[in-house]
């Protein structure tokens, strides 16, 4: 898949609530090309840097927000990259 936003999961709902997710069928795999991205987890938290990766495994639930997201308010410019589902 390709992903892009401009939108934090976090706070951005309707009410100020998180939004998280899961993937019950398999790990993803993002890897970020534009804005890096800061990822929390159930077990932690990720700064993942364009050109770097980051595996979420299946089941963990997790919310991904823009590291810097004032940078993409000034500019108009948003978050983009590349997200893969494996199975195994």
């Amino acid at each position: 898949y390709v992903y892009a936003f401009n939108t934090n999961m976090s706070g951005s709902a309707s009410g100020g609530e998180d939004l998280h997710m899961y993937n019950s069928d398999g790990d993803f795999l993002i890897v970020p090309q534009q804005e890096a991205l800061w990822i929390q987890t159930e077990i932690g938290r990720l700064t993942v840097a364009p050109g770097e990766i980051c595996v979420i495994p299946r089941g963990i639930v997790f919310t991904v927000n823009i590291l810097n997201p004032e940078n993409t308010a000034e500019d108009g410019s948003f978050a983009r990259g590349y997200m893969l589902e494996i199975f195994r």
